[in-house]
């Protein structure tokens, strides 16, 4: 069952409040709104809240003094700071009252969204990380102790605590040297602990069972009158579950860890894709726009296309990285894998493997009839390579890698790498006959904070991130299977019930696609890239013109029509794409558009399309690309190619 986290907003801006209340509602957050500091505290004790937003500067308690209560009195509640007077003291001095995070007013909707997703994320991996530590301090002082008395080595007496977790009946241990029997004598380490200063000890050692196997202990000796003269009594105790609480506690601080690590990494993606996605436009663009008035005997035609061709990659990387930091939106169609997989094999890139790895042999195997899957090819083909790709770095010399695609049916959870629950599935493996992976790398081949790849050598080191978020992206499963024989990865994906549709061929000649000399509305807050889109607009035949801002679009809508308009989708500050589509549905009903962006969540294209936009066009785009959206949206009836 879904659990409902509440979130308390604390701001005496009304009109703020009510718009931060209708985000968090859409995102099925249950809110409660307080305009005063005095309303908050009351609140605070009628009602569990998962998440408090505070503004600093309330007419009667400061928000700060209100952080302070809740981090004393509401330990569970994370607190983020809303502001729009920040100073680097009171920054400081809210952070010191634990504070989670703290934004600049106005704040983008989705960063907001991000930090309290992620606030409520690291609250409760704190407290579980609270819960394993208070567990692993009361198995830590449990008293289930196993009693030996010896002497000389040679066991006296002994009770049934120790029987039971050794194995034995009593008479076989009587008059046997415990140390040779019991415990294994290479593993006796002395603990790092405050002892009695009459007990020997305490020391860890491995305890072994009857059977021979093996399992952590803990003991202290001390000497005691028995029967008359001085012997040794044994307190030995089972901590197996106090080792399983530390590996369960060192898992937990990984994961915190890794949780931080992935926020700072998503800041830095979606930041990196929205940046240089704008940059990368003009790299990839001018040559293109250069190349098609230069003629085939240019001088420096081929440097050109190096220029565009460095560009394409560079925003590959990118979006590796908003892969990796997950949120990045793929559009998913029905794909037959064969023919992706046939498409790849007669690749540029794939070439270029086989070039460095003259020895290496790659086979594929594609079933017939295979099932189709909803998936964006672009991602899936990046996850083939990249596996392809890793497969022949492995073997580095000579040997074969098989590619292989399978209808798969499962009727009972399958055990591997990870669950994968029952269901019809295309599965595609590769598999090769490298050295194989450790047992200590596969644990954390999938991670992006793990690699071991060289440095300028072998790429990012994310291309198995890259897998692992690609085929859970699509609602998949993967499957490891190693050994000093070789490697195999399986990608398991829910077999799709949609029809493929004919795709649209795009043809390096974009003169069917020209326009008519349609008004076209270019809205971007950057001017560079309004400069690109106007540029190839006037290219294909349109006449564009650009504002940078939602706000200006709408008042342009107002007294002038246009036949089409081209949003960005995140522009700061001011409104985003959506909300500025919104507005101008408001005055012009049916209003035709097409959103643009380097990066946008899968919420953000859902609310797009629910407003009535079908054409995205991911940043940094080319002419083909744009010119096929716009006369998709303009001219929606099937056209055919020109002979």
């Amino acid at each position: 069952m879904q659990i409902l986290h509440t979130v308390l907003i604390v701001d005496d801006d009304i009109r703020l409040s009510h718009s931060l209340e209708l985000l968090l509602k859409a995102e099925g957050y249950q809110v409660q709104v307080a305009n005063t500091g005095g309303t908050a505290l009351t609140l605070l004790k009628q009602h569990p809240f998962s998440v408090a937003l505070v503004d600093i500067n309330l007419p009667d308690v400061s928000g700060t003094l209100i952080a302070a209560r809740i981090n004393e009195e509401h330990p569970g509640i994370a607190v983020v700071i809303l502001t729009g007077n920040a100073t680097i003291d009171n920054a400081v001095e809210s952070l010191r009252h634990g504070v989670y995070d703290y934004l600049r007013k106005p704040c983008a909707p989705e960063r907001l969204l991000r930090t309290v997703a992620q606030s409520i994320q690291h609250k409760q991996l704190t407290r579980a990380l609270q819960n394993s530590e208070k567990r692993f301090r009361q198995l830590a002082q449990a008293t289930w102790e196993g009693i030996l008395i010896y002497e000389q080595g040679q066991l006296l007496q002994t009770n049934s605590q120790l029987c039971k977790m050794f194995g034995y009946q009593e008479y076989e241990l009587l008059g046997k040297q415990i140390f040779e029997v019991l415990l294994d004598r290479t593993s006796i380490r002395a603990m790092e602990l405050p002892a009695d200063p009459e007990t020997i000890g305490p020391f860890e050692a491995r305890g072994i069972r009857r059977d021979g196997s093996t399992f952590p202990v803990e003991f202290r000796v001390k000497h005691i009158d028995y029967q008359g003269r001085q012997v040794q009594v044994a307190a030995i105790r089972d901590v197996t579950d106090v080792e399983i609480a530390l590996q369960q506690k060192m898992l937990l601080r990984e994961k915190l860890a890794d949780a931080k690590r992935m926020e700072s990494l998503g800041l830095m993606a979606s930041s990196v894709a929205h940046d240089l996605n704008n940059i990368m436009a003009g790299i990839i663009t001018y040559p293109e726009l250069l190349l098609m008035d230069l003629g085939a005997d240019f001088k420096y035609r081929e440097e050109l296309t190096m220029i565009r061709e460095a560009g394409k990659r560079a925003a590959a990387v990118v979006n590796d990285l908003l892969t990796v930091a997950r949120g990045a939106t793929c559009k998913k169609e029905p794909q037959d894998i064969n023919l992706l997989l046939g498409e790849y094999l007669h690749s540029v890139e794939f070439k270029e493997l086989c070039q460095r790895y003259p020895e290496i042999k790659v086979t594929p195997y594609l079933e017939g009839k295979l099932k189709h899957i909803d998936c964006s090819a672009i991602h899936l083909t990046k996850s083939i390579m990249n596996l392809v790709n890793n497969a022949a770095e492995a073997i580095q010399t000579s040997g074969q890698i098989i590619l292989a695609t399978k209808n798969v049916h499962l009727d009972h959870p399958h055990q591997g790498y990870e669950t994968i629950e029952p269901g019809r599935y295309v599965m595609i493996s590769v598999e090769d006959d490298g050295p194989g992976i450790s047992s200590t790398d596969i644990e954390h081949i999938f991670s992006p904070f793990y690699s071991k790849k060289v440095m300028g050598r072998s790429g990012t080191g994310l291309g198995l991130a890259v897998v692992w978020n690609t085929v859970h992206d699509h609602g998949g499963y993967i499957d490891v299977i190693s050994s000093n024989k070789g490697s195999l990865f399986a990608l398991y994906f829910p077999a799709s019930r949609s029809q493929m549709s004919t795709p649209v061929t795009i043809t390096p000649n974009a003169h069917q696609y020209q326009g008519n000399g349609e008004r076209i509305l270019v809205v971007d807050d950057q001017r560079s890239q309004r400069e690109i889109a106007s540029r190839l607009l006037r290219r294909l035949g349109y006449q564009p013109v650009a504002v940078p801002s939602g706000e200006e679009a709408v008042e342009f809508i107002k007294t002038t029509p246009v036949d089409l308009v081209i949003l960005d989708m995140l522009m700061d500050p001011g409104i985003n794409g959506c909300e500025t589509y919104a507005q101008i549905l408001r005055h012009t009903p049916g209003q035709k558009a097409v959103i643009t962006s380097g990066y946008s969540n899968a919420e953000e294209i859902k609310q797009a399309m629910s407003l009535g936009i079908r054409q995205f066009v991911k940043k940094p785009y080319s002419l083909h690309e744009l010119a096929l959206a716009l006369k998709m949206e303009i001219s929606p009836e099937p056209f055919s190619e020109p002979t």
